[in-house]
């Protein structure tokens, strides 16, 4: 009898997994921020834009205005090669109402970036280009832990076990090629294109026990979705001189979706699901909506050695409503597979500066409030996101032709309590660590 009952649960369990799982899958869709906030955008790439979180559009004056304001490309004076990786650490703690627990493994991430910039024409113009991973996130659930339990005759699985990816990872690397152009003595313009390859990969448990016709405790399977594509966009500068010593700059980077294509898996399939047509391998197909991207910002010298500035973003995240997967003949395995999301808009608003302290000598240091775009009713634990305040600081040391910088952050997460997701099990505490830093080498010629 406790078998039998075992056996019902199961199957009523599993009407809502298929759906729940194609929900966790759909919100890894849209990432692009290891998980650093903003639904899936990454750190800002660079020393400079780090260490300068909340001012880095209207000051900024080295190659990696390509990334945050091509037409301050200008202001590099001499042919530029900049390589700044960022380096990113963050763990992620989950409870239920019921008191099941869940914790990320493997915190450390790493997003290399580089950047060229060459003035051409006496300075009047300026060609750059940036490779840089604007978007990404890596979430990987400790397996062992309760929220994650496989199920027995005695005891129901863990809220995560089926309804929520175990491993998840987004990849993003965008080739920026640029150009800035000077117009008299107070106005600077850019422009560049964006084409971004992105790559998506997922690992989830599947509870073969639920499919009709399955008797006893059969194994789980590992279903995992991995697909990649390439997408366009463009982006713009300008940059106002007002005076000798204020400027405001104001930015645009395009929306872009990628098509993504590739191989769905599933392993252990069960004779009854074997014959009614379930393969290990079909096709996996899904498209991300990256957002559009608005600034302003403003900034002033208020000595022949310290500058400061503030900026402001909007980022267009509503036009992530939904997420459509397809999965070739194995598409019967989750019935439903258009996923509300309904993330909103959001909007970021910063301060920082820098200061020439000594010869060969700058620190820099920022803030900047990031608001989350993913609601409470469609979040998920593979895009643990939250509101968030970071405060940042840098150093760099320039002798001749070469620099050296380091910048840190701290981030500083709301706790998120989630009381009414469209997906149940995912109710529950979430709690954020997060560190950020970032090197450089720099060489001028």
């Amino acid at each position: 009898m406790q078998q039998r009952n075992e056996h019902h649960w199961r199957i009523a369990s599993k009407q809502g997994a298929y759906a729940q799982w194609a929900c966790a899958v759909s919100l890894f869709g849209l990432l692009a921020g290891i998980a650093h906030g903003e639904g899936f955008r990454n750190p800002p790439p660079g020393t400079f834009n780090l260490g300068r979180s909340g001012s880095r559009i209207a000051q900024i004056d080295d190659a990696s205005a390509i990334s945050q304001n091509p037409a301050n490309l200008i202001e590099v004076t001499g042919l530029e090669l900049q390589f700044t990786p960022t380096v990113v650490n963050i763990t992620s703690e989950f409870q239920s109402p019921t008191g099941q627990t869940a914790e990320t493994i493997d915190p450390w991430k790493l997003l290399p970036n580089f950047f060229l910039a060459a003035p051409l024409k006496d300075g009047k113009v300026a060609l750059g280009l940036g490779i840089t991973t604007p978007y990404g996130i890596g979430s990987s659930w400790d397996t062992g832990s309760s929220a994650f339990a496989p199920p027995t005759l005695n005891s129901a699985p863990g809220v995560f076990r089926y309804t929520a990816p175990y491993f998840a990872e987004l990849k993003t690397i965008n080739f920026n090629p640029g150009l800035a152009v000077k117009l008299g003595d107070h106005f600077q313009v850019g422009g560049g294109l964006d084409v971004m390859w992105t790559e998506l990969t997922m690992k989830q448990f599947y509870p073969w026990l639920a499919f009709p016709g399955s008797v006893g405790l059969e194994p789980d399977g590992v279903a995992e979705g991995q697909g990649d594509g390439v997408g366009f966009g463009a982006n713009l500068g300008v940059t106002w001189l007002i005076t000798e010593r204020q400027r405001l700059a104001l930015t645009y980077r395009s929306p872009m979706s990628v098509n993504l294509e590739g191989d769905f898996k599933i392993s252990n399939i069960t004779p009854t699901a074997s014959f009614i047509g379930a393969t290990p391998t079909s096709q996996f197909q899904t498209k991300m909506q990256f957002p559009t991207i608005v600034a302003a910002g403003y900034g002033i010298r208020l000595s022949d050695t310290v500058r400061v500035g503030v900026d402001f973003e909007w980022l267009q995240f509503s036009r992530f409503e939904s997420l459509d997967l397809n999965l070739g003949n194995n598409n019967f395995l989750i019935p439903d597979r258009s996923i509300d999301q309904n993330w909103k808009n959001t909007y970021t608003l910063g301060f920082g500066g820098d200061w020439h302290f000594a010869e060969h000598w700058v620190l820099r240091a920022g803030y900047q409030h990031y608001e989350t775009p993913v609601p409470d009713g469609t979040f998920s634990p593979t895009i643990p996101d939250a509101n968030q305040n970071v405060i940042t600081v840098g150093l760099g040391f320039q002798t001749g032709r070469h620099s050296l910088e380091a910048a840190y952050g701290l981030d500083f997460y709301d706790t998120r309590q989630i009381t009414d997701n469209q997906t149940a099990a995912f109710n529950g505490t979430y709690n954020f660590t997060v560190h950020l830093m970032s090197f450089a080498y720099r060489y001028r010629f």
